[in-house]
């Protein structure tokens, strides 16, 4: 899993993270995925294999950016592979922060 944040406003169809929990949304509230990582590699130190994909040299997983996926892509690709795992950037434009109500970004 990786994480960054600045403070960019969202868009209210965007996927939706939860820190505390570390699951992922989808922008219409399905869940997708839980975000775990025993591995805590900076992006830059992964082996490139596209532009928007990775490789962990730890434990052989692919990691996908998350920056230009829809919904729908991100949904259907992890359904398909279950163990990819994700990169997210809190400043993405398609993802939104949430926290149960807690910390909620508007």
């Amino acid at each position: 899993m990786f994480i960054t944040y600045s403070g960019v406003k969202k868009n209210s169809l965007a996927m939706k993270f939860n820190p505390l929990t570390k699951a992922i949304y989808t922008g219409n509230g399905e869940f997708v995925k839980t975000m775990n990582c025993p591995y805590k590699v900076r992006w830059d130190n992964l082996e490139a294999k596209t532009s928007s994909t990775r490789k962990c040299t730890n434990c052989d997983h692919s990691i996908l950016d998350t920056a230009a996926l829809t919904n729908e892509d991100l949904l259907q690709i992890v359904r398909q592979h279950p163990d990819t795992c994700l990169k997210l950037d809190l400043n993405q434009h398609n993802l939104n922060i949430i926290a149960d109500g807690i910390l909620e970004q508007k």
